[in-house]
């Protein structure tokens, strides 16, 4: 099953979304502009899930979000009157990544990845990121992480629960030590 309403902004938080939710079909999008105007176009009367990166700029729409929880690589927020959440990665996924490969203990040559943020970033570029094998891996052996598993359970909490999600429950799955 597709889930169009889940948007991520670029190849690489495709790729950990599809992995994390252990599908392969959500809403790709490149950046954010493009996920917001999708967000407050196609889906403005539906339900929808930004995953974008915590730019100093945003589009004016997430203005009109407002923070639920967070911890220190994510924020989630809430649309003000509609069924719309926005998970912000901070500072972008890039980086988030490489802080939790470094939480693990991994080492990303291991992988067959450049262990440098700017040469890492390079090749989350690219539109091959979505389906390498390497990545999959990579996310495979993530997912015990922290942050990682407070990603995926808020992701499937908004999945299952779409337009009853319970902010209480979204904030209990960003306060789980």
């Amino acid at each position: 099953m597709r889930d169009l309403y889940i948007i991520p902004e670029c190849f690489i938080d495709t790729s950990l979304v599809e992995s994390l939710l252990d599908t392969e079909g959500v809403n790709h999008q490149k950046g954010c502009n493009m996920v917001a105007g999708l967000m407050n176009g196609k889906y403005c009367d539906g339900f929808a899930v930004g995953v974008i990166d915590f730019d100093k700029k945003r589009h004016p729409y997430m203005n009109d979000f407002t923070e639920l929880a967070s911890s220190e690589h994510l924020m989630l927020m809430r649309h003000k009157s509609r069924s719309h959440y926005a998970i912000f990665v901070k500072p972008a996924m890039d980086g988030f990544i490489l802080s939790q490969v470094t939480l693990a203990g991994l080492n990303l040559v291991d992988y067959g990845l450049p262990s440098d943020l700017k040469a890492f970033t390079r090749v989350t570029k690219t539109i091959t990121t979505q389906t390498d094998p390497r990545f999959k891996k990579l996310f495979n052996d993530l997912k015990g992480c922290r942050e990682i598993v407070i990603f995926r359970q808020a992701l499937n909490h908004l999945k299952e629960n779409r337009f009853t999600s319970s902010d209480e429950e979204l904030k209990r799955i960003f306060c789980q030590e």
